[in-house]
Formats: C-alpha cells, sequence, structure tokens
C-alpha cells in the first residue's frame, strides 16, 4: 500500500503505523520514497502532530490528554523521538515547562526509520515558528552522533535539548534488548551514556539524568523569552471536550433514549416536517398523494407531472385482480436475497389461467407444435381455424381491437 500510495505525486508525506515491517521491504521503501522526495515516518510509529493544525495516528493520546497537554494550540518547542509513549510523555513535560509544543514526529523504534532525527531536526531549523529543538534518542544506533555533527557544524543553530533513555543498559551484564528492535547497543558507541556524552561536547542541552529534563527544558525555554526570541502569547480558552458516551453510560451520567431516526419525515420541532416541507403547506398548496410521495421517497418536490403519474400509478394498480401477481412474487423474491434466476422463475411459475400469459397452457401448445413438426404460419392457421387463442401472446380478453384502458391512460 506505501508503493501504491508513493505513485500519487499531490501525496508529500506517508506515515507507517504498522509494525514488524521487514527490515529489507523498509530499506526498499526508504529508497523508493526518497526518489519521489516525499517524507517517510516510520514503520511502527504512532504518527505525529502539530498542534492546533492536525495529528496522524495516534499520538497525544485521548482528547483529555491533547487538552491537558495543550495540544489545541501550537508552542515554540519542536521534538522527534523514536518511542511514540514518550512522545505521549514529552507533550506532557514541554506543556509543563515552556509555552507548548509546536510539533512532534515519533519516527519509531525499528533499525531503520524512513526518516532520521536529523531529517526532522533540519526541518525544524528551517521553520520560523519553531524556536528550540528537543530530541529523545535511546540505546542503540549512532543517528545522535549525526545531530551532534550538525549542531557542531552550525548546520543547526537553533537551541537544542536532547536525552538517550537506556543509560541503565551499563548495569546489566548482558546484552539487553529495551523493547524496539533498534534499542540494542552493538557496541560502546551505541550505548546511552557514550552518545548524550558526544552531544554534550557538541553544544547540545543535555541534562544528568532524564528526571532533570523538565528543569532543563523550562532554563533555556526561560533563557529564549529573556532574549527576545519567544514572546509568550496569551493563553487561549481551552476548547471544551465533551465527555465520552461510553464512559458516561458507564457511569450512569447519561441513557441511550430508546428511538429511530427518519431521514424523510421530522417531527422534532413545533410542526412535522416532510423532507423539510411543513406538514401545514402540504394542506395549503394541496401537493396530493404524488406531492406527498415525491417528498417521502425522493426527499425532493418532484414536478406537477411527475406528482400527477404517480398518482395515475396508484389508481391504476389499487385493486390488481383476485389472482396472485407474478411480478409481486418476483419482486418479493428479490427482496428476500435470492438470484435473478430464482427470483424470475419465482414470479413466471406462478403464472396460471387467470393470467393473460398462461405459462404452463402456452408451453403445452408451443410443446405440441413443435413435436408435430409444425412451422409457425401453419401453428397459426391451426389454432384459428380451431377458434382457439393461442396462449402466451397476448391477454385472453384485451386485443388490438379491445386494448387494455389502463396502458393506452399512462402511455
Amino acid at each position: 500500500s506505501t508503493k501504491e500510495m508513493l505513485g500519487y505525486p499531490q501525496i508529500r508525506t506517508i506515515a507507517i503505523i504498522a509494525e514488524g515491517v521487514p527490515e529489507r521491504h523498509t530499506r526498499k521503501l526508504i529508497s523508493l520514497s526518497q526518489k519521489a522526495s516525499v517524507t517517510l515516518i516510520g514503520p511502527a510509529t504512532v504518527g505525529g502532530i502539530k498542534p492546533g493544525c492536525f495529528k496522524i495516528g495516534n499520538t497525544g493520546g485521548m482528547m483529555d490528554n491533547i487538552a491537558s497537554s495543550k495540544l489545541y494550540r501550537p508552542g515554540s518547542v519542536a521534538y522527534v523521538s523514536k518511542s511514540g509513549g514518550m512522545s505521549n510523555e514529552l507533550n506532557n513535560i514541554v506543556a509543563r515547562t515552556t509555552d507548548g509544543v509546536y510539533e512532534g514526529v515519533a519516527i519509531g523504534g525499528d533499525r531503520y526509520p524512513g526518516t532520521t532525527f536529523l531529517d526532522h531536526m533540519l526541518r525544524y531549523e528551517a521553520d520560523p515558528g519553531c524556536k528550540m529543538l528537543l530530541l529523545l534518542g535511546e540505546v542503540g544506533g549512532v543517528e545522535e552522533y549525526k545531530v551532534a555533527e550538525a549542531v557542531r557544524a552550525k548546520k543547526i543553530t537553533k537551541p537544542v535539548v536532547a536525552w538517550c533513555i537506556g543509560t541503565c543498559a551499563g548495569m546489566f551484564e548482558t546484552e539487553v534488548q529495551f523493547g524496539h528492535a533498534g534499542a540494542l547497543a552493538n557496541s560502546d558507541s551505541e550505548t546511552a551514556e557514550a552518545k548524550n556524552a558526544a552531544m554534550r561536547a557538541a553544544g547540545v542541552h543535555v541534562p544528568k539524568t532524564f528526571e532533570e529534563l523538565p528543569a532543563l527544558l523550562n532554563q533555556v525555554y526561560s533563557d529564549l523569552v529573556q532574549a527576545g526570541t519567544i514572546v509568550p502569547r496569551p493563553e487561549p480558552e481551552a476548547p471544551k471536550i465533551p465527555i465520552d458516551y461510553a464512559w458516561a453510560q458507564e457511569l450512569g451520567l447519561v441513557r441511550k433514549p430508546a428511538s429511530f431516526v427518519s431521514t424523510i419525515c421530522d417531527d422534532r420541532g413545533q410542526e412535522l416536517l416532510y423532507a423539510g416541507m411543513r406538514i401545514s403547506d402540504v394542506f395549503k398548496e394541496d401537493i396530493g398523494i404524488g406531492g406527498v410521495l415525491s417528498l417521502l421517497w425522493f426527499k425532493r418536490r418532484l414536478p406537477a407531472y411527475a406528482c400527477k403519474f404517480i398518482e395515475m400509478v396508484l389508481m391504476l394498480t389499487a385493486d390488481h385482480g383476485p389472482a396472485v401477481s407474478g411480478a409481486h412474487n418476483t419482486i418479493v423474491t428479490a427482496r428476500a436475497g435470492k438470484d435473478l434466476i430464482s427470483s424470475l422463475c419465482s414470479g413466471l411459475l406462478t403464472i396460471g389461467d387467470r393470467f393473460g400469459g398462461a405459462l404452463d397452457g402456452a408451453a403445452e401448445l408451443f410443446a405440441g407444435a413443435y413435436d408435430k413438426g409444425l412451422t409457425p404460419r401453419e401453428f397459426v392457421d391451426s389454432m384459428r381455424r380451431q377458434n382457439k387463442l393461442i396462449l402466451g401472446i397476448g391477454h385472453k380478453i384485451k386485443s388490438r381491437t379491445n386494448p387494455d384502458l389502463r396502458v393506452t391512460i399512462i402511455t
């Protein structure tokens, strides 16, 4: 599906939420996305969020968490993380220590992410709305070194706060994988301690522990405010989040009324409405049965000639006679979900002597003529000499000289 999406030039970013994507497939998708100049986030990502604009995937969590993390309006801090769960933690930390998140992306925990830390950090660097950067790396991989080198080379000039989780890996005597496919140090350079030290040496703001990250974020943010780089904006009123219906029902706060929904009439107001037309106007304008059916069946007012035709059909078919209608049986069978042949046979096989078609009698006559080797002309002439009607050709009573007035009226 991702390869198919890459074929549409109007799509510029694709997020792959799926986990367990084979690494060789991921590397192929990365190559194809780079050729197509499409940003690929993931696989195994919860997506990203741009507060006040949109989110993709499950980033931000439930509505109450989005409100508490102030993700309904943009801040000044842009972050990139591997972990989706830690991204939500970053949303909370940033909201409590700064003016909020400007944009956040979780690139996924696989060994070969579609886009790297550096890809997004350079994008944030070029975005004038972003004032400070936050990176949350982890044990395994060397992408953090590329960010450190970009800071050292002045490719990234905005303040960067970073931390690599997984420093406790050194406490284990054997190699430990921390959940993600890429969270495994295969060399000393891939340990969290080594990468934290390298980023700190390059000029990145790196706390001593993860617990100190909020205080460091607030310090860097305060310095930017004091320097005039960030001008705090008045906090808008938080949007009211309706309580989740399932939760409210479980708490006994609401009950679901026993009712049905009609799409053609509405009696909730002062007056009954037929497809938006007041019942008093129905009688005032004398639209008749045809006009009422046009509103209820077609949900709009049909022209006068169409309403008149509907009424003519009703009058002509109000009494179809004492015999069972073959057409009626066909319709009922089809509506019951049977196939076309079964529905057709249901109607044909109920045609009897009371009908003009008289299918069984017609079959007997035609089969007898065929067995005798008669030509169509000989068959017709023999029936005329016997003064007999040929069943299946026309009505027993109606003929060209005695037409059915119901047909004449409609036509």
